[in-house]
This record gives structure tokens, C-alpha cells and sequence, in this order.
């Protein structure tokens, strides 16, 4: 399992490819081993299995892969893209160019940006009197290609922060990955009509960590839906633009998961992570279906099929029991926020009472509603949605156990076909 607290180093590390960067503990290289030794906060050693240094247009990129046994396991790997070194000509032009106008490729700062002031578009839309490179969302997407032709069996996530997030989120979209970074813009602009449709049915796989106080990271709004906005409690003032936007500013606890303290300020980031994992809970094992659907078309050596069918059974208990904490976590979160309406609406009237002690309390009630206070605004409605919240966390949990009897049972109905084939060849009912 890839930790929060994992992804957080690797898009520490990725700003370190850059070669005249200075001051930094070492330059990553393809075959190097990060060592959760040396590295603190590194759940376990991983091996890097490409790093790329686009002196262009300033991209960096690094792919990694878990270390078991002494090699790489490349069944998991995630691809760490580098945000904006202010030192670097070419990650600013990014950010201006492709981050806040939205274009693709990037364009040297010599020529008219003003896309409308030249004639003759070529295949990309860009004007044919410009002299342009591709820009970083393009070589991030080459990169991922080539991890993709060189793995194809493995299951990649992205991962960066700042622009490195902001192309990352843009890579996952395009691609259909899981994501989790950290302050990152949000690339919905620049997105294809299939990415956005993606976003849309895939509400668990992107994970954009932000500072609520982070004028740089919150910028482009939350289209993608990977927003989980945090409350640091570290003040608004604006000489500390950078710290808020710092990757410093995220603590984890001791299995690297990313912390939002239990505030009422962070019971929305709490409500929407854990809504995330309840729906990314229902996307593995559908996932997993679909993978056993297609292999039982055919069938496999005993071995194999016990093998996987064992293995099968061990996911879809793994992915229960998760999914179970994940609802629970769902409906405890919610039930909280109607008791503490509740409470909220008594302790107004309380303080109502304290104030005006000459008042009834039917006289009371008449002034809260004169200014728009309201039992029905601070009880019933939050929690009619709070309710409402708690339906759909039931009901996705109603439809996962429903996928897990379907599963279950065509594994089960698999070994029994399986052991019909092998009584008949033992029996010499098939012919070779």
C-alpha cells in the first residue's frame, strides 16, 4: 500500500531532478533506491524506474515502483511530477501560459500571445506564424505513455505538488488513474469532453490535498472534483502566501496518513475524504468483477485458477472490510453534524434567554426569526441533507455487497466448473 505521507516525498523528491538545482540532498537517477532509511516518513524502500529532466520547457518526471524481495515490484507504480522551481524561466511561462490561459504548448515569450491576433491554424489550433514546443501537460503525457508501454500490467497512480499536482490531476483525468497531491491548481480547463466525463463517474480516484488558506494551490476552482480543502489553522496573512503553499505544512500520523484534525472547520474535508474512499472502495471491486468476468471465458490450468480465485477471495474480503470502516466513517461523520445542529440551535435559544431574560420564549423564537434564525434553517434543513447523505452512503453500501454475492458466486460457480472438467479428464470423457 502507497501511503499519503509516501506521495507527499515523492513530489518532495521530484523537484530535485532538475540538474542546476541546487541545494538539494541528492539528484534522483533511474535504478537508484530511495531508502525508507534515509528518507523519513517512507513506508518502505522503492526503486526508480525512470526520472526526466525536459530542458524545453522545464518539465521534471519520476516514476517509481515498491521494492519487495530486493526488486522492484512494478505491479504498482507511481509517476511524480515536479511543480515550479521560481528560479526556472520556463515553469513560470507554465504557469502563466498554460495554468491561467489554459494553453497546451508553450510558447516563448518573444511572440504575441494573443492567439486571435494571427490567422492560419495548424492541427493543435495554434496559429502557423508561431514558433512553439510542446508544453509540460504534453511531455507529462509522453512520459506516462512510455511507463505504460513498459509496464502494461501495472497499476499506475500520479502524484506532485503545484504545478506538478495541476499536471498530475490533468494526467490521472486524461488517463483514468487514481491521484493523490498536494496544492495543486485545477486543470478542468484544459481537459478533453472524455476526461471530464470520467470525473464524473469515477468521484473516488482523484485527491488534491489544498490549504484553505493557499491562494496559489486553490487557484482554478474545483472542477475536477478533486478538491479536499483543509483547515491548518495558520492564520490568513499574506507574507506567508508561500508557507501556506508549502508541501511543510501536511502532517501524518504513524501509518502516513494524511491528518485533518477534527474541527468544526474541517468536518466538510473530513465528509468529502471519506466520501472518496467509500466511492473508490466501489470502483476496486467493480474493477474486480470485470476482471473475473473476462477471464471466465476460458479456462486455465487448476493451479492458475485456484490461484487466482484464491487470491480473487482475498481482495473482495480486503476491499469488505474497508468499505465497511468507510461507511461507517460516512455515517458517523453525518450523524455528528445533526446532533451538533441540534446542540447549536439549543445553545442560541440558551444564549437568546441570557440576553433577553425579559423576553418568553415564544417571544424569543419570534425575534431569531425576525433575523432569519430559524429551527427549520439550523436543524431541520442540515439535517434533512445530512439524512439524505446518510441514504446514499447506505445505498452504494446495499450495491457493493450486492457485487460481492455476484462475485463470489461466479468464483464459486468457476471452481465448480473447473472440477467438472478435471473428474471428466480424469475419467477419460475428453478426447485430446
Amino acid at each position: 500500500m502507497i501511503t499519503n505521507e509516501d506521495y507527499k516525498i515523492f513530489s518532495d523528491i521530484s523537484y530535485w531532478i532538475e540538474s542546476n538545482r541546487n541545494h538539494v540532498p541528492f539528484i534522483p537517477n533511474q535504478d537508484d533506491v530511495l531508502h525508507s532509511k534515509d528518507l523519513k516518513g517512507l513506508s518502505k524502500n522503492y526503486k526508480v524506474l525512470k526520472t526526466e529532466d525536459n530542458t524545453t520547457n522545464g518539465m521534471q518526471a519520476m516514476a517509481v515502483a515498491p521494492v519487495k524481495n530486493g526488486k522492484a515490484d512494478t505491479s504498482e507504480i507511481v509517476i511524480a511530477y515536479a511543480g515550479t522551481n521560481f528560479d526556472d524561466e520556463l515553469d513560470l511561462m507554465t504557469d502563466a501560459q498554460t495554468v491561467v490561459l489554459g494553453n497546451k504548448v508553450l510558447i516563448p515569450e518573444s511572440q504575441q500571445l494573443d492567439l486571435t491576433k494571427h490567422n492560419q491554424l495548424d492541427e493543435l489550433g495554434i496559429p502557423k506564424s508561431i514558433e512553439y514546443v510542446d508544453g509540460q501537460v504534453m511531455t507529462a503525457q509522453m512520459f506516462f505513455e512510455e511507463i505504460k508501454t513498459n509496464y502494461p500490467k501495472a497499476t499506475i497512480t500520479t502524484t506532485g505538488h503545484s504545478l506538478g499536482e495541476y499536471i498530475a490531476l490533468y494526467i490521472s483525468a486524461e488517463n483514468g488513474l487514481k491521484n493523490v497531491g498536494f496544492n495543486g491548481p485545477d486543470p478542468y480547463n484544459i481537459l478533453s469532453p472524455k476526461a471530464k466525463e470520467w470525473i464524473k463517474e469515477n468521484p473516488g480516484m482523484l485527491y488534491n490535498y489544498r490549504n484553505e488558506e493557499d491562494k496559489i494551490g486553490n487557484y482554478g476552482g474545483n472542477g475536477t472534483r478533486a478538491e479536499i480543502l483543509v483547515n491548518m489553522d495558520m492564520g490568513g496573512h499574506i507574507k506567508d502566501t508561500l508557507e501556506f503553499h508549502g508541501l511543510g505544512t501536511w502532517e501524518f500520523d504513524e501509518e502516513g496518513k494524511l491528518v485533518i484534525k477534527d474541527t468544526l472547520e474541517n468536518r466538510e474535508a473530513r465528509q468529502t475524504r471519506a466520501e472518496k474512499k467509500m466511492y473508490l472502495k466501489m470502483n476496486e471491486l467493480s474493477i474486480l468483477s470485470k476482471r473475473l468476468k473476462a477471464s471466465g471465458g476460458g479456462l486455465s490450468s487448476n493451479e492458475e485458477i485456484f490461484l487466482d480465485n484464491t487470491q480473487a477471495l482475498l481482495a473482495v474480503d480486503y476491499i469488505s472490510k474497508s468499505m465497511k470502516i468507510g461507511i461507517e466513517t460516512v455515517v458517523n461523520i453525518y450523524l455528528d453534524a445533526i446532533a451538533e445542529a441540534e446542540e447549536t440551535w439549543k445553545e442560541g435559544i440558551r444564549l437568546a434567554q441570557s440576553i433577553g431574560t425579559e423576553l418568553s420564549y415564544d417571544e424569543i423564537l419570534n425575534a431569531l426569526q425576525a433575523g432569519g434564525v430559524t429551527k427549520h434553517s439550523v436543524v431541520f434543513e442540515p439535517a434533512a441533507y445530512y439524512r439524505e447523505k446518510i441514504s446514499e452512503a447506505l445505498e452504494i453500501g446495499g450495491n457493493f455487497d450486492h457485487l460481492v454475492f455476484e462475485i463470489k458466486e461466479s468464483i464459486r460457480e468457476l471452481e465448480e466448473t473447473d472440477r467438472e472438467l478435471a473428474n471428466q479428464i480424469e475419467q477419460g470423457s475428453i478426447i485430446g
